[in-house]
């Protein structure tokens, strides 16, 4: 069963007790930018309002989950500017929806693509799924949680090497460091995800509602956030973000300053 809200960016559908999103910004590569946050939680609200849906499922396509900020978007924008224009603002209301939200992650999931799977309670990823914190590539930093989601999952050692080096790892490698919870071959995959989904949402909803409010409870996370956040905005004026994204749309290298 279909919703009836037209989005542009995203697909919704209602099958039994699961809500499922699909990314679906074809033309960009299920980028991010501010609109598609905003059309994500807002359809994260509409399926929580649905007294049907227990538990959501956000995907992507078999290539993309999302390779993260539409970097156009981004060079666009400076300190001031991202504030002003809620850079982040959709993707930190993610956190009032009450029911599980499972991340289905095939394809890629860089920068906020992966932060945006660290943000749902459950990531299941193919074998094949690539992961990564690449920001530091753009002279940026990740913003959404990135720096302090992976220390929490993964530990302080493997966060420093993942946002320092922007390296890119398999799903099978993240599964290794625990930022995957489940990880499955890439048969059926779609299929076996939904499975997933399916079985949580057959869990009385109250139940769900109450262990993901529990689980979630960090209130050092939330002050780490913070200065992640404004340290993004920081170096959003630095001269190195300016080399580093104008590199990343030239296709050429960056020739950083000290």
């Amino acid at each position: 069963m279909g919703l009836m809200t037209n989005y542009k960016n995203i697909k919704i559908e209602i099958n039994g007790h699961v809500g499922c999103v699909t990314l679906d910004r074809q033309k960009d590569n299920n980028a991010l930018n501010i609109e598609t946050s905003k059309e994500i939680y807002e359809g994260f609200k509409e399926l929580e309002s649905n007294s049907s849906v227990r538990t959501i499922l956000i995907q992507g396509n078999q290539k993309l989950f999302s390779p993260g900020a539409d970097i156009k978007e981004l060079n666009s924008l400076n300190t001031n500017s991202a504030k002003e224009k809620g850079l982040f603002n959709y993707f930190d209301k993610i956190k009032e929806i009450k029911i599980p939200i499972v991340a289905s992650v095939e394809g890629y999931a860089l920068g906020g693509g992966m932060e945006l799977a660290l943000l749902c309670d459950i990531i299941i990823a193919c074998k094949e799924a690539k992961f990564g914190q690449p920001e530091i590539n753009l002279g940026l930093i990740p913003g959404i949680g990135g720096t302090q989601r992976l220390k929490f999952f993964a530990g302080k050692h493997n966060a420093n090497y993942l946002c320092m080096t922007g390296e890119i790892i398999s799903g099978v490698r993240a599964y290794e460091l625990g930022l995957v919870n489940i990880l499955l071959d890439k048969e059926n995959f779609s299929a076996e995800a939904f499975n997933i989904a399916k079985k949580i949402s057959e869990k009385p909803k109250s139940s769900l509602i109450e262990i993901k409010k529990l689980i979630s409870n960090n209130q050092l996370l939330d002050q780490g956030l913070e200065e992640e956040r404004q340290s993004f905005y920081n170096l959003l004026d630095h001269e190195n973000s300016k080399i580093g994204i104008n590199a990343f749309l030239n296709k050429a290298k960056a020739n950083w300053k000290d």
